[in-house]
């Protein structure tokens, strides 16, 4: 309660001291993890709804190449803010490279495996001898080696094949590869094409082993917190605005986002980010409003990486994560 009641503090504060319209309106570079689509909702939104605009935010949102990648560019000041998960960001400060967390988007875990039915795989260890579709610098990728340590799979024996995340849905359902990893606010895709191509999906959640991290957060580097730390609270708002606009209106979301790249699917978008609502909203979320981050969770996504990672120095929670320019917007769905 208490920093609930810091955090509303300061943003009236905020609020008091810098007029929303005043000036010209700051360009902004704000980099996606992947391409953009349902998880993504929150940003677009904020965009076309006019939150940044609102706080003085010219705002350019690209797509990204996988969370390593983008945590990497915010670290070398190639991107101003972005979204990456939790493990890129503490892998990155382990090797010294200055970058934080400002929010969190997904508090629980969307790594999952899924598979084809038929061929044979029954329990997690049956992955051994199949191929499996991932993407590199993706957060299942990384987190592979302590889900096969906690599943008993020599993961030495399953096949990887890379590809982009926009080629999953159509290599599983046509058994170019027999498995997959990644997040599962890809699954309405993916069990689009299932139907479509006529087959079966089965699925293993990392938590249901026990890998349970955080996941992906808005991210920004140590130099835009310490010399623009008004500019970091008003994108941080302004992003998590767009999110608790779109839990409240995820057709309208789905809309604006299909409007913007007409190629997708408003029902398929729609369906994803109600995915994203399920790994979004807790009770954290429900006490200290989006985007609150627990130190103690952080802690054990920290001691999870460390495990297979193995740093020589350990980064702790404060280096990574920061909630000091978290506005307090509750998190109600509609």
């Amino acid at each position: 309660m208490i920093s609930k009641l810091k955090r509303i503090g300061a943003a009236l504060v905020f609020a008091l001291l810098l007029p929303r319209t005043a000036g010209a309106a700051e360009k902004v570079s704000f980099a996606l993890n992947w391409i953009p689509y349902g998880l993504h909702l929150g940003v677009y939104a904020a965009a076309a709804e006019g939150f940044y605009k609102a706080k003085g935010i010219d705002i350019h949102i690209s797509r990204g190449f996988g969370s390593g990648d983008t945590a990497k560019r915010i670290a070398a000041g190639a991107e101003d803010f972005g979204l990456a998960d939790a493990d890129s960001v503490i892998l990155a400060r382990a090797k010294g490279l200055p970058l934080k967390m400002v929010a969190m988007i997904l508090a629980r875990s969307p790594d999952i495996v899924y598979y084809l039915k038929g061929k044979g795989i029954k329990t997690l260890k049956d992955l051994a001898g199949h191929s499996a579709g991932t993407s590199v610098g993706g957060a299942p990728l990384l987190l592979f080696p302590a889900l096969a340590k906690a599943a008993g799979l020599d993961r030495a024996r399953v096949r990887l094949v890379y590809m982009p995340p926009s080629a999953f849905a159509a290599s599983l359902a046509s058994g170019r590869v027999d498995a997959l990893f990644t997040f599962a606010t890809l699954e309405p895709s993916i069990m689009k094409a299932a139907r479509e191509g006529g087959v079966k999906i089965g699925k293993f959640p990392y938590s249901d082993y026990g890998i349970d991290p955080y996941s992906v957060g808005v991210v920004t580097n140590d130099a835009t917190i310490k010399n623009h730390p008004r500019l970091v609270r008003r994108v941080v708002a302004a992003t998590i605005e767009g999110y608790a606009w779109a839990v409240q209106n995820p057709a309208a979301a789905a809309a604006l986002f299909v409007k913007r790249f007409p190629s997708a699917s408003a029902a398929v978008t729609e369906a994803q980010f109600a995915v994203v609502l399920r790994h979004m909203m807790t009770p954290l979320t429900q006490k200290e409003g989006l985007g609150s981050i627990d130190r103690k969770k952080m802690a054990r996504t920290i001691a999870l990486i460390d495990g297979y990672a193995h740093f020589q120095k350990k980064p702790t929670p404060k280096e990574v994560y920061t909630m000091k320019f978290l506005p307090f917007i509750a998190a109600k769905g509609n």
